[in-house]
């Protein structure tokens, strides 16, 4: 459901001002950049990524995720070595939520190959999704879905309100038997937001997921309240808006002021404003570059801004 790096970011020239072990000295970046990051990598292998709780179980989660739109479809096999590394890095840098679905082209086979071969799949948090209109059908979909992934699978979502009046308690019923753990519902649009309220009032879901973004923040409004007060786990699409943060940022400095939440990069930016709202369990954003990932995982360590940094924050990128 996210394509927030892997396709859409890369036109953008997106800045890396933070790298992982060795590769942070590198980059170019302010000195008070450098300094920090150097301090944040030698602390690293101390620090453990911030984790979020599942409202429904207590179950704790890193709040960095991957999602697998356009990142994992691929035939192409240099593109497929990149995504091993991508994959064996998430992991080490504490990751363990991958979310996708059967109609992100290959995604599927290729994650749980990927997985098996990096030796990986038994640390995985694996979600996926149905979007089928009858209870045969879905059934079909997830079985593939386990075939191509492995098991088990932890979450099964009802991908973009597909079949989701008649299919709903399809998914029930796998919960109770125990095929599944958690069940929820997705959307990508701000459009969908009146369906989704709706849906989260009146369904016992476990997980829900939609967009939000410091450019689009509308679910802070009405969406990411009903969620805590429902008990819901929220992950997070589309936190780089299919890519425009790196077009809005693109050639500009990042604010000095960064820094005072541990914040190196336009990407971390992103990342940190999303997770400062505490109703969010976790983001998924997708990419199939090692170094984006680093850069991503990143956002998981060391602080978050508060309310006011956060208004700030947005005030800088509307006036970029």
């Amino acid at each position: 459901m996210s394509r927030d790096d892997s396709i859409f970011d890369k036109p953008f020239n997106r800045r890396r001002v933070l790298g992982y072990g060795a590769a942070a000295a590198g980059l170019a970046a302010m000195p008070w950049q450098l300094s920090l990051a150097a301090q944040i990598e030698a602390e690293a292998a101390d620090q453990a990524m911030r984790q979020r709780a599942i409202p429904a179980t207590g179950e704790k989660i890193p709040v960095i995720g991957m999602g697998s739109s356009g990142s994992f479809e691929t035939r192409d096999e240099a593109t497929r070595t990149d995504l091993a590394k991508v994959m064996k890095q998430f992991v080490a840098m504490g990751g363990t939520l991958v979310d996708t679905s059967p109609s992100y082209g290959n995604a599927e086979t290729n994650i749980g190959n990927i997985a098996r071969q990096t030796g990986v799949r038994d640390q995985l948090f694996m979600a996926t999704k149905v979007r089928k209109r009858s209870r045969e059908q879905t059934l079909d979909q997830f079985r593939a879905s386990i075939d191509a992934l492995g098991e088990p699978i932890d979450m099964l979502q009802i991908h973009n309100f597909i079949g989701l009046d008649n299919q709903w308690a399809t998914l029930q019923q796998l919960k109770e038997e125990g095929r599944v753990r958690y069940i929820g519902i997705t959307h990508y649009l701000t459009s969908a937001f009146g369906e989704l309220e709706h849906q989260m009032a009146t369904k016992d879901m476990d997980f829900v997921q939609f967009n939000y973004s410091i450019i689009t923040p509308d679910a802070e409004q009405r969406l990411l309240p009903l969620a805590a007060d429902h008990g819901i786990a929220v992950l997070v699409n589309r936190a780089f808006n299919d890519g425009r943060i790196f077009g809005q940022t693109k050639g500009k400095a990042l604010p000095e002021y960064a820094k005072e939440f541990d914040c190196f990069s336009w990407a971390q930016f992103a990342l940190k404003y999303v997770l400062a709202n505490e109703s969010v369990t976790a983001v998924i954003p997708a990419t199939s570059d090692p170094e984006h990932l680093r850069d991503n995982m990143h956002a998981g360590y060391g602080k978050l801004p508060d309310a006011d940094m956060r208004k700030r924050m947005r005030e800088t990128i509307a006036e970029l």
